[in-house]
């Protein structure tokens, strides 16, 4: 009960006012971001009309956890995500969720031993302070699937990493609410908002009062949950 809270207090303060340290970073790294990832994106807008408010929330989930968890980053550990990893990363842990073969590419092993190494990379950077290297930029979004290998590089692992760890948090939202919430538009949502602060001339499938009104809607949701379980 105290983590569906929690994780649902943050949710909807994430999605109100960004984090300053996420502001931040924005500010720095989307010109790196706009230098190197000179790809043509666009709005998956042709069905956004039709949305339901479950997809139209499972795309908001893709920016309270895909946005900052990318736009952070070159801040914290120096380099920038790859964002066709960490995409590649949500597709299999979410085969990952329906189908118990179904085994990720980097092990539950190696994605600890990888975040381990990328905590001690910001722990230095931290130190470093002024002196901490410059932002290491990534390749270009190509939107294609990612194959890992022993030879595949350190940052696009993490990035791999961070998009399981994010998923999983999205699959916990479905079962706090007891809606299945669908994937394609959660990927969608991270998609979108990345490309938004990437991108000057972006603009998302979604309109900005739909987002606020469908997240009024699940933020009072959530407190009727709330109340239900404090009942029980």
């Amino acid at each position: 009960m105290k983590n569906f809270v929690v994780l649902c207090i943050c949710v909807f303060t994430l999605l109100a006012c960004g984090t300053d340290e996420t502001q931040k970073t924005e500010k720095n790294a989307a010109p790196a971001q706009d230098a190197t990832q000179k790809t043509a994106v666009s709005p998956q807008d042709s069905a956004a009309s039709s949305m339901t408010d479950a997809q139209v929330f499972a795309y908001i989930l893709g920016q309270v956890y895909g946005y900052p968890a990318y736009m952070n980053a070159p801040q914290r550990i120096g380099a920038m995500l790859e964002l066709d990893a960490m995409i590649q990363g949500i597709v299999d842990n979410e085969k990952a969720l329906v189908d118990s073969t179904w085994e990720l590419q980097l092990s539950a092993a190696a994605q600890a031993e990888i975040n381990e190494y990328y905590n001690k990379v910001a722990e230095d950077r931290k130190a470093a302070g002024d002196n901490a290297s410059p932002v290491v930029l990534a390749g270009p979004i190509t939107g294609q699937k990612v194959v890992l290998m022993d030879t595949t590089s350190k940052i696009v692992k993490y990035s791999y990493a961070q998009g399981v760890m994010i998923d999983v948090l999205f699959d916990g939202m479905r079962k706090n609410f007891g809606e299945n919430f669908e994937s394609r538009f959660f990927i969608q949502g991270v998609r979108e908002f990345i490309y938004e602060a990437v991108y000057p001339s972006f603009k998302k499938a979604v309109s900005d009062g739909r987002l606020k009104a469908v997240n009024a809607k699940y933020k009072k949701r959530m407190e009727e949950i709330r109340e239900e379980r404090r009942r029980q």
